[in-house]
C-alpha cells in the first residue's frame, strides 16, 4: 500500500511571533525618527511676527519713520506698479530709501540687528508683505542687506496687520557714529500706516532647542544607525 508525504508547508506559532516582532521594531523605528523631526520643527522662532519678541540682548533705539518718508513709499509704490512692467527681467530692483538719525556704535555691543516693524490695514483677502533692505551708511555707501519675512498670512480685508522682520547681525571692527538706513522695495496688499526701525544690541538668546539644530543630522544618523544594528542583532 503506497504511501504519500504530505509536502505542504506549515506555519508555526513562532513564525508568527518572529514576524510580530519584526514589525513592532518596524514601528519603533519609524516612530523614533518621527519623533525627532518634530523635535527639530515644533519649537523653531519664528523670523518675522508682528508680537514682540527678543532681537538681541538689549533694544538700544528705536525710530519712527515720519509721515513724510511714508508718503514717499507710497508714491514709490505706484510708480513701481507702473515700471515693473516694462522692467526686463533680471534688472536689479528699485527702492526707495530713507536715512535715519546717526547713532553711536561701540565695538562693544557687536553684532547689530535692525528690526523693521510694519503696522497697516489689509486691503483684501490673502497675504500681506513688506520687502525691505536694511543697513548703515559708512563714508556715503550702505552696508547691510534684505530683511526676509516680512509678511502676514491668511489676512482679512480691513484687518488690521502687524508684523516685523530682521535684517542679519552687523559687526563692526571699531567704534561707529553713523545712521540707518532703510530701503523700500515694495509692499503687497498692504496700506502702510506705520514704520518702526529697532536698533538690538548682541546675540539674540537661543533656546535649548535652537542650540541643540546644529547637531540634529548627526544625532539622528547616530539613532537610526543604532537602531538598524538593534534591528540586526535581534
Amino acid at each position: 500500500m503506497a504511501t504519500g508525504h504530505d509536502t505542504s508547508t506549515s506555519t508555526s506559532p513562532f513564525d508568527f511571533a518572529r514576524a510580530a516582532c519584526r514589525r513592532g521594531r518596524a514601528r519603533a523605528a519609524g516612530i523614533a525618527l518621527a519623533g525627532l523631526g518634530a523635535l527639530g520643527t515644533a519649537s523653531l522662532p519664528a523670523q518675522a511676527s508682528g508680537a514682540p519678541q527678543p532681537w538681541g540682548q538689549r533694544l538700544v533705539q528705536t525710530q519712527e519713520l515720519p509721515a513724510e518718508a511714508l508718503a514717499k513709499f507710497a508714491l514709490f509704490q505706484d510708480r513701481k506698479d507702473t515700471a515693473d512692467a516694462d522692467r526686463s527681467a533680471g534688472a536689479p530692483p528699485q527702492t526707495q530709501a530713507w536715512t535715519g538719525e546717526e547713532m553711536a556704535l561701540p565695538r562693544s555691543g557687536n553684532p547689530y540687528t535692525l528690526v523693521v516693524r510694519v503696522s497697516g490695514v489689509a486691503l483684501a483677502d490673502g497675504d500681506a508683505s513688506a520687502r525691505w533692505m536694511a543697513g548703515w551708511s559708512i563714508h556715503g555707501a550702505s552696508r547691510g542687506g534684505a530683511v526676509p519675512q516680512v509678511a502676514a498670512r491668511g489676512v482679512r480685508a480691513g484687518q488690521v496687520v502687524e508684523m516685523a522682520g530682521a535684517a542679519a547681525p552687523l559687526s563692526f571692527k571699531e567704534d561707529r557714529t553713523v545712521p540707518p538706513v532703510l530701503e523700500f522695495a515694495g509692499v503687497s496688499n498692504l496700506r502702510m500706516d506705520r514704520v518702526r526701525l529697532e536698533v538690538w544690541s548682541g546675540m539674540r538668546s537661543s533656546n535649548p532647542v535652537e542650540r541643540l539644530m546644529p547637531w540634529m543630522p548627526l544625532f539622528t544618523g547616530a539613532v537610526f544607525l543604532g537602531l538598524m544594528l538593534w534591528w540586526r542583532r535581534r
